[in-house]
Order: structure tokens, then sequence, then C-alpha cells
């Protein structure tokens, strides 16, 4: 009948279908854009402070990265590619240790570039709220779609600096500032380059927008709708007016003018985020906090020609003899590789015989048992 909704049934039971989750972005499969995935890895034995920052980093570049990935002691770069290339998986985070420090290597597969960073400095999130006067953490929503990136100073000379830049950009989906919807973006990671010290630092956070020329009980009480307590208040004007409440612990300075922003859209929380409704954008740093140093690019997955190498200068003469080893390592495995196919082509033509064989042998059997039946 029209207008009739029939639940799904399974096993003669009742499946509710899921309006309410969000549909998958679009893949290169179904004729969209490609969404860009990540791994972010540790290899052999780190620090523990290294393991709580590879599980940060991941829930920073929530929802297109592997949160729950499980590493073993015995898993190869191999591994990894062999996979990734099932389950779209575009870049690689991996982590490592040695005597002299931390290092991180970023590497689009499966060809690569891979750039090679030392890790200067970083700082976790526990470390990062402990100084906050009110820190706030991230919820589901918040982790529901990819951060705004925002790079800073990439344009310095370089082929380096332009290699990074791109990889940093390929990580993320395009964002179109037509068609965004605003109330989507909950948070920033910021990626700056410091052309004097040569450091990349890494920040990533939560983008909080408040109504202005309100007190902080009446903004969660008409965001919110947190109903507040009056205990301590001696008049309504004290709830009402924030200038009132100006020595209370619960007042807050003045977000500066510089924040203050026009909403071109609507955003949930009331008349007060309407369209066309002042109101002020804060951001309030999650977590982690990454001090990076680029030491090398090279060309391949983790491998080929070095592009760039921080403490090594090479002449052109050595240049040239790298990338003539390189050239004849790949034609020793294109030859390996022919070789082995060659041999798996001839192991599989002599099975195919030997069963054509036992085949042709059964038939002949089959027919002298029925000749000697008649």
């Amino acid at each position: 009948e029209p207008g009739l909704v029939v639940m799904p049934v399974r096993h003669g039971r009742r499946r509710k279908t899921r309006t309410h989750v969000r549909p998958a972005e679009t893949d290169e499969e179904d004729g969209g854009p490609k969404v860009p995935r990540s791994f972010v890895v540790r290899r052999g034995r780190v620090p523990h402070g290294v393991r709580r920052l590879v599980q940060e980093l991941r829930t920073a570049l929530l929802p297109h990265t592997a949160a729950r990935l499980k590493e073993r002691s015995t898993n190869s770069l191999k591994d990894y590619v062999s996979v990734a290339g099932k389950l779209g998986v575009s870049h690689l985070l991996m982590f490592s240790a040695t005597d002299l420090g931390v290092y991180l290597r970023l590497a689009r597969m499966p060809r690569g570039p891979t750039l090679t960073f030392r890790v200067v400095e970083y700082s976790l999130s526990a470390d990062i709220k402990a100084l906050q006067r009110r820190p706030l953490s991230l919820n589901g929503d918040d982790l529901r779609d990819p951060p705004l990136l925002v790079l800073h100073q990439f344009s310095a000379p370089g082929d380096h600096i332009r290699v990074m830049k791109a990889t940093f950009e390929n990580m993320f989906p395009a964002l179109d500032v037509r068609t965004v919807v605003l109330s989507r973006v909950r948070r920033v990671l910021l990626i700056e380059y410091d052309p004097d010290t040569q450091l990349v630092h890494m920040r990533h956070y939560k983008l909080v927008v408040q109504p202005v020329g309100l007190s902080r009980s009446l903004r969660k009480l008409i965001v919110r709708h947190k109903v507040p307590k009056l205990t301590s208040m001696r008049d309504i004007s004290d709830f009402v007016r924030p200038e009132a409440a100006a020595y209370s612990s619960d007042s807050e300075p003045e977000p500066p003018e510089h924040t203050h922003v026009v909403l071109p859209q609507d955003m949930p929380g009331g008349d007060v985020r309407k369209r066309g409704a002042k109101n002020a954008v804060k951001l309030l740093e999650e977590g982690p906090r990454l001090g990076l140093q680029l030491l090398k690019v090279e060309d391949g997955l983790c491998g080929g020609a070095v592009l760039y190498h921080k403490l090594q200068d090479k002449s052109v003469g050595e240049v040239k003899a790298t990338e003539e080893k390189i050239e004849q390592r790949k034609l020793r495995r294109a030859a390996n590789k022919a070789a082995q196919d060659a041999a798996v082509a001839t192991k599989e033509e002599k099975s195919k015989r030997k069963a054509d064989k036992k085949a042709a042998r059964k038939r002949k059997r089959s027919e002298n048992d029925g000749y000697e039946a008649d």
C-alpha cells in the first residue's frame, strides 16, 4: 500500500533499517573522488610515550584512519602494502625509535615518495590539557568528519618543501568552500613550517563557536540546554547580565574582537547560531603536539633514489652511481619475477598434464568395466 513502511526480515526476525547513519564518502569505485586513508603504526620497540602518541595521532586523523589497528612484531612493510590496495589506504605513518631518538616515516603508498622525519619534541593530550583552565574532550560528533587542514609558511624555496606540502595536502580529502557545511567542521589540524629552525610543527585543535555578549551560564542554557544552579545568585540579573556576574566563578572574559564572525549558515544551538548572528570562534588545543625535522626524501616506498638529505651532500657522480645501482636492482628484481612466473607456469602446466592423464585413465577404466559387464 502507498505510504506503508515494511521492516526488513532476516532469519525470521525483524531488522531495523539504520536510517540515521550518514552515508559513506564517495570513492573511486563509485565514480566519485577517492578519499585518502592512512595507517599509523609503530615498528620495533618504542617507548611508552610513543605508543600513546600513535594512538592519539590516529584519533587526530579520524575518521579516515585505522583506529584499532593491531601491530605485531612480525609485521613487515610488505604486509601493510599488500592490504593497502584492498582497503584504499593511501598513506603510511610509521614510528620507530633508536638510541639516537624517535623517527617518523611518512610514505605515499604504494610507490612513494617517502619522507623521513626526526621527532624533535612531542606532547601528549594529557600534558596539554593539564595546562588549560577548562579543557574540553572530543566526542563522537567531533570525530565523525576529518579535521580542517591549515598549512602555514610552506612557500619557502626548495623542492623538499613542495614535496612536504603536497604530501600533507593529499592526506586529507579536498574541501570545497562553496558547499561545505560549517556544522561539520569541528576540528583544525595546523601544520606550520618554520624557515628559521627548519622544523615542522603540528597542532590539533577543537573548533568552538560561541555566541557573543552572553555569560557562560546563559550560553550553556541556550546552546546546550543545561539547567544552571541559581542557589549562589542573589537576583536573576546575576544570571542574565554578564556584567553582573563579572566577579563570579562562572564568568569568562569576552572574546577579542578579531575572533567575532557573522555566521553565513545556520548552526545547531538555537537562535543565537542562526545565519547572520555574531559569534566568536575559539580554538582549544586537544593534542598531540609534534615538532618534526625533515631528514630525507626518497623517491620510492621506504627506498629508492634520495631526492633530499639534510645531513649528506652528494656530488653529481655519486648521485649518478646511486641511480645506476637502483636501476640495476630494479632489473634484477624484474628478472627474478619473470623467472618465478615462468617456474609457476611450468609447474601449473605439469600439474594440468598430470590431472589430464589421470582423468583419461579413469575414463578408460570405466569403459573397460562397462564392456566386462556386457
